[in-house]
């Protein structure tokens, strides 16, 4: 079971102060960073704060494009540092907020966090690097402030959970505190069929050609243990952002006998590619991220190349030789022991 750490008191005494807050989250959002903005951001509106839903964007993820109108690109020019706070949701690292972070050097920050790699920013932190979401600590958050979630609040909380667990596949033994959440927040208004829905259903037959053409092409290195593959450019101005399934990707892909670990490249900004690393049992890919300024779990990673797409394909695979030689001594008939 996980002992979260308690709710630092000076952030909750910035709460209660400042009259404006930022809420702000990372670039190429998610299910578990919008979700922690929006409750976030609506449980201060209860308190009587003015609040700003700020994102970099881009939205073009499936199960999130139609969030895109609550949230601003730009910090209010009116925003006062003397009497706002920016608060910064699910980012390792400053970067990972793109320009925001200038543009908020003046405002006193606060950190709400789960990963476990990264560069420590900000005046106020509250990081849990075991907490499954940051919806997980917006919602310790909320208990601490003396309120409950709203039937809203509840289901976006729900979503960022079953986001970050993969719909709880990723939940390991003895982390019973996942499912106790899920069921604070059901009993509070959330579905779980709905929050099902909004991530898996109702998807274009793009994205399952997609899914085939990225399953058809993946290599297998170090006798299956670890499955790579890759989306070109082309194929990005093709099928965009939104015909990814990267969930169902990863899922095909770990599920193969053998499988270790996974490495998924996409050419998708303009100087380079972004990289997306899984594992199954023992091999840390947050470690590996962060040696190439990314950041995540242990589980699950990723990073941003600025170069050629096969040239770090190459050195990846280099680098999962060790890695995969040490897990394969730890690991006996697919259990770790």
């Amino acid at each position: 079971m996980l002992a979260t750490p308690p709710v630092p008191d000076e952030l909750l005494q910035a709460f209660r102060d400042y009259e404006t807050m930022l809420i702000i989250g990372h670039k190429n959002p998610d299910g578990d960073a919008l979700g922690s903005q929006l409750a976030l951001g609506s449980v201060l509106s209860r308190m009587g704060k003015r609040v700003h839903l700020l994102s970099p964007g881009p939205f073009e993820r499936h199960e999130i494009k139609h969030l895109q109108d609550q949230f601003l690109d730009i910090i209010p020019p009116d925003a006062d540092p003397a009497v706002s706070l920016a608060v910064v949701l699910d980012c390792s690292t400053i970067d990972r907020i793109g320009s925001f972070a200038d543009a908020i050097r003046d405002f006193p920050t606060a950190v709400i966090d789960h990963h476990a790699a990264g560069e420590p920013f900000g005046d106020i932190t509250y990081i849990c690097s075991r907490a499954f979401s940051v919806t997980f600590l917006i919602l310790e958050v909320i208990k601490a402030l003396g309120m409950e979630p709203t039937k809203q609040e509840a289901e976006l909380l729900l979503f960022g959970l079953v986001t970050d667990t993969g719909f709880f596949r990723h939940v390991i033994a003895r982390r019973g505190e996942i499912f106790q959440t899920a069921a604070e927040l059901v009993d509070a208004g959330a579905s779980p069929k709905d929050a099902y829905e909004q991530m898996y259903g109702s998807r274009p037959f793009a994205s399952k050609q997609l899914l085939g053409l990225l399953l058809s092409r993946t290599e297998f290195h170090y006798g299956g243990r670890l499955l790579v593959t890759w989306e070109t450019r082309s194929e990005h101005e093709q099928y965009g952002e939104q015909m990814r399934d990267s969930e169902s990707l990863y899922g095909q892909l770990l599920s193969t006998e053998g499988c270790e670990a996974v490495l998924y490249i996409r050419e998708d900004v303009e100087d380079g590619c972004t990289v997306g690393l899984r594992s199954r049992h023992v091999v840390d890919v947050s470690a590996i991220a962060a040696s190439f300024g990314g950041g995540g779990h242990r589980r699950a990673a990723g990073f941003v190349h600025h170069g050629d797409r096969e040239e770090i394909q190459r050195e990846l695979i280099t680098l999962f030789a060790p890695l995969l030689q040490e897990s394969s001594q730890k690991t006996v008939a697919g259990k770790q022991v």
